[in-house]
């Protein structure tokens, strides 16, 4: 009874492929230009008496220290050779990004005080009243999909993934004092959308602007949504096998994405010296899809199966979808992106032309 997937010949009936088109717009001017508000208010941000007094206090110690620290931070920038008066306002700047917000809340209450007046007017920008009504429709529209699509597959979990999906909902932050636990300035700055397996719920940040059309909006939360089950987040909220093991080997192939592996060879050594608890790996060795922020490190490669498995739900659903332009489809991955070393995602190439521009005959099937 491992959910008879060798008895499972379920093949999925598309309305129409998906074929995305990149000579459209991959962001949204809205996005842009709120971009560039941003970067107009981080400048004051960083220049505020109770900000720049400590970030000019830190960089004469660290100079008179003869720190290698700050000189490779102005090497780094190119800024070895210019006028104090711009090192000085680039420091200011990261000060503001890499303590002030990081650090949030921090001791110094003026500090916070400007650190909320910051981020609660970057949330106006984007989190408008027209702008959540828009995506709030996109979203149940998506959903409502996301939930036929499982239906189609007749899973022995059926109920468990429905129940869990039905419990998704959109999270907007309205006031970061009364944010959702956990959360920081940084991350409502840098959120796009993407789910929080905790709360279940989608964090919508500044970057959920950036998508140039609906159908980008749409797939983009049946993505999203999809994450509710990977194989990561599987273990951690069912008590079942992964019914979908079939796809996720499909997805490994090299005639799909070739979703690599995570790379463990590091786990004994960083658990040894304490770079990571002994539970996050003993955790980690039972969960070998799932990824965290203390492990994989930068530069080691992490698991790409979670984020592989919910762009083929998304096309999935995408497919189930009537009265789109299938060409506008995740036009954002037409753009050419230089991935870090060891990314969790395979290239945005691969992944449109290997999931979701598939045809029938080579995409991957339950």
């Amino acid at each position: 009874m491992k959910y008879l997937l060798s008895l499972l010949i379920l093949v999925f009936v598309s309305v129409g492929q998906t074929s995305t088109k990149c000579e459209a717009p991959a962001v949204s001017k809205a996005f842009a230009d709120a971009r560039a508000e941003v970067e107009k208010r981080m400048a004051v941000f960083s220049g505020k008496k109770s900000i720049a007094e400590k970030a000019d206090a830190l960089l004469s110690k660290l100079i008179a220290a003869k720190s290698p620290v700050i000189r490779s931070w102005m090497t780094t920038r190119g800024l070895d050779d210019k006028p104090e008066d711009e090192i000085v306002k680039e420091w200011r700047l990261y000060f503001a990004k890499n303590f002030a917000l990081s650090n949030y809340p921090n001791d110094d209450k003026a500090i916070n005080s400007e650190v909320e007046s910051l981020v609660d007017g970057i949330t106006l920008l984007y989190a408008t009243p027209e702008f959540r009504k828009r995506t709030e429709g996109l979203f149940t529209r998506s959903k409502e999909a996301a939930v036929a699509t499982i239906k189609s597959f007749k899973l022995p979990a059926e109920k468990s993934i429905l129940e869990r999906i039905g419990g998704i909902k959109l999270y907007w932050p309205q006031d970061l004092k009364t944010a959702r636990a956990g959360t920081v300035p940084l991350e409502i700055i840098d959120w796009g959308i993407a789910y929080d397996p905790v709360a279940n719920q989608i964090n919508m940040g500044l970057n959920s602007l950036s998508y140039a059309n609906d159908e980008s909006y749409l797939a983009v939360f049946a993505h999203e949504i999809g994450h509710s089950f990977d194989s990561c987040r599987w273990g951690a909220f069912f008590t079942d096998a992964w019914p979908f093991e079939k796809i996720g080997q499909c997805l490994r192939s090299s005639a799909s994405v070739g979703a690599k592996k995570r790379d463990d060879s590091r786990m004994g050594a960083m658990t040894k010296s304490g770079q990571i608890s002994k539970e996050l790996s003993v955790s980690m060795w039972k969960n070998p899809t799932c990824n965290k922020s203390q492990y994989p490190p930068i530069g080691v490669q992490a698991d790409q199966l979670p984020e592989s498995f919910a762009d083929w739900f998304a096309a999935e659903v995408v497919d189930r979808l009537e009265g789109i332009d299938r060409s506008k489809v995740r036009t954002d991955l037409c753009e050419t992106k230089t991935l870090i070393a060891g990314s969790s995602y395979p290239t945005n190439e691969m992944r449109l032309k290997r999931i979701y521009n598939a045809s029938m005959a080579s995409k991957c099937k339950i």
